[in-house]
């Protein structure tokens, strides 16, 4: 779609072309008013529509932060499910078999670590939500 308007010349308010001049679907002007028309990237001007360059530019840059974010995220969710399983069976282990004191505080560094982990993991998302913004707006319906 994007192509389109470039290729039809509708990057400016002044050269703003409506929907059947630009030879696009019936349902564009429908997702104008939902989610597509959110992002900012099309820009309706009485009745016609343009391609804003520098909106997509930046929904790009948002994008692949949001991207890398995610990432870097699931990283943290294997170690954190990797520590709360190991610390899961070495509690199953030690009740049933084991009963060890050594096992015992093994287990409770664990479950510290697992806590930690998973302070770190709100704090960067709490940061990332901050610094990016929470996500391209949602529309009740």
């Amino acid at each position: 779609m994007v192509a389109i308007f470039r290729v039809k010349g509708a990057t400016s308010p002044e050269k703003a072309m409506t929907s059947q001049e630009l030879g696009l679907p019936p349902r564009f002007e429908e997702a104008m008013k939902r989610r597509l028309g959110a992002t900012g990237i099309f820009v309706e001007v009485e009745g016609k529509y343009y391609l804003d360059e520098s909106r997509l530019k930046q929904f790009g840059e948002m994008r692949e932060q949001r991207r890398a974010l995610r990432r870097s995220m699931l990283g943290l969710r294997i170690v954190r499910m990797v520590v709360g399983v190991s610390a899961i069976v070495l509690i199953l282990g030690n009740i049933f078999l084991l009963r060890s004191l050594e096992v015992s505080y093994l287990v409770v560094t664990l479950v510290i670590l697992w806590v930690i982990i998973t302070v770190v993991q709100l704090f960067f998302l709490s940061r990332a939500r901050s610094r990016l913004g929470p996500g391209p707006p949602q529309h009740a319906q």
